[in-house]
């Protein structure tokens, strides 16, 4: 059994609020597994919402919800022991107190004794609540599902009603612990960004230049990454998702650093565009000024009340459209970050304090073999907007500083 890395109150709370909202219901919430989970750089990655509610980072793990019950509330499920498995992977804790404690669970049990409390509890509840992950149709049927569809069969009588949208919600206001994780997370990929823009030379391969940044995060503590690094130089800047990263960097030209390490599970995503050389190009200059008032803008507009598609991207397409560079902006201006690099939310409904966004603003001009992206990440609260990612050199002036130390 891994330990949770936070305060197992703070899990704790979450699940007590998301109780509240289930009217009585019964619900289940899967981990990821070994082969569900994200793999990065050989680290298990626990399936956001469940580490959300848990704080738990096994795998093969089960959360059942059940408000209405007197004794057990909620109960944490671990897959059984396998002494051969653990011979390799290392010793879990067997049931009983110490495993209690570490959980912060009053009641854990093994996986294999989830259908028949489920069963108990819908017996009582006749409710069954959905609470995601909501998938394509030609998805396989999410376990959560197909378990409480079981139960409906078991339990004549018991209602199936969805209610996906409440976690996603409540991941999409982080409070001040979530903030602190993500502006380390931010703070460590800034080290990462600012060690590349000092260590870039003409003849590199990207993927050195991504080593660079990557083993930065390693020594200042972070385990794995938020997302696969982007490194890209030259031409293959205005490729948006390019991850071959295996190209060697030329004398002149820009190298675009889309990364972001993980800090406790909670991913930054940063992206800075730097000359080769030290010094921007006049041409190279000019777009990235562009670039960067519609970035400044954009920010602008990330305000508590305000519409995600209608103030903060319109702000940024409108400048770059009125600029003449608008067919050249190929993608939306950001995407929520939390536990997830493009974390859970609703984008139509207004920004609340506590959200956090990236605005990333580009410029993509292919028959010039230029790509220029600014991303930040930005804190929504009374006050107006926090750049969390101010730190990390973003105007032209800071960034020719940095790589002239």
């Amino acid at each position: 059994m891994q330990a949770a890395t936070n305060d197992a109150d703070v899990f704790k709370a979450r699940r007590e609020a998301l109780m509240k909202k289930l009217d009585g219901g019964v619900a289940v919430i899967y981990g990821a597994t070994d082969d569900s989970g994200g793999i990065v750089k050989g680290q298990f990655v626990q399936e956001s919402s469940f580490y959300y509610l848990t704080g738990i980072s096994e795998p093969g793990a089960a959360l059942l919800l059940a408000p209405g019950e007197r004794r057990y509330k909620e109960i944490l499920f671990l897959p059984p022991r396998n002494p051969e498995v653990e011979n390799w992977d290392g010793r879990r804790e067997p049931l009983g107190d110490a495993l209690d404690e570490a959980t912060g669970f009053e009641k854990v049990l093994r996986i294999n004794a989830l259908p028949a409390n489920l069963t108990a509890m819908l017996q009582r509840s006749k409710k069954a609540i959905f609470l995601g992950p909501i998938v394509s149709a030609a998805a396989d049927m999410p376990k959560a599902l197909s378990i409480l569809r079981d139960g409906q069969s078991r339990v004549p009588g018991t209602r199936l009603q969805n209610m996906a949208d409440l976690i996603p919600e409540m991941r999409r206001i982080k409070d001040d612990q979530e903030i602190g994780q993500i502006q380390k997370a931010i703070d460590v990929t800034g080290k990462g960004i600012v060690a590349a823009m000092k260590s870039v030379e003409p003849g590199m391969l990207e993927f050195q230049l991504q080593s660079v940044v990557e083993h930065a995060y390693e020594m200042e503590g972070a385990q794995f990454l938020g997302f696969s690094t982007i490194l890209a130089w030259g031409p293959n800047t205005t490729v948006l998702h390019y991850g071959q990263n295996n190209q060697p960097i030329q004398e002149t030209g820009l190298v675009l650093i889309d990364t972001g390490a993980a800090w406790q599970h909670y991913s930054a995503d940063v992206t800075r565009t730097i000359p080769v050389s030290g010094t921007f190009s006049p041409r190279e200059r000019e777009l990235y000024e562009l670039v960067l008032k519609a970035s400044d803008a954009a920010i602008q507009k990330v305000q508590v009340g305000a519409d995600y598609y209608d103030d903060v991207h319109m702000t940024a397409k409108g400048l770059l459209d009125d600029a003449g560079y608008g067919q050249y902006f190929i993608h939306g201006t950001g995407h929520f970050l939390g536990l997830d690099v493009h974390d859970a939310g609703n984008y139509d409904l207004p920004l609340k304090a506590g959200v956090v966004i990236t605005v990333e603003p580009g410029i993509y001009i292919p028959e010039e073999g230029i790509g220029i992206r600014i991303e930040d990440d930005i804190l929504v609260t009374k006050d107006g907007p926090v750049l969390l990612s101010r730190h990390i050199p973003r105007t032209v002036l800071e960034i020719e500083s940095a790589m002239s130390d």
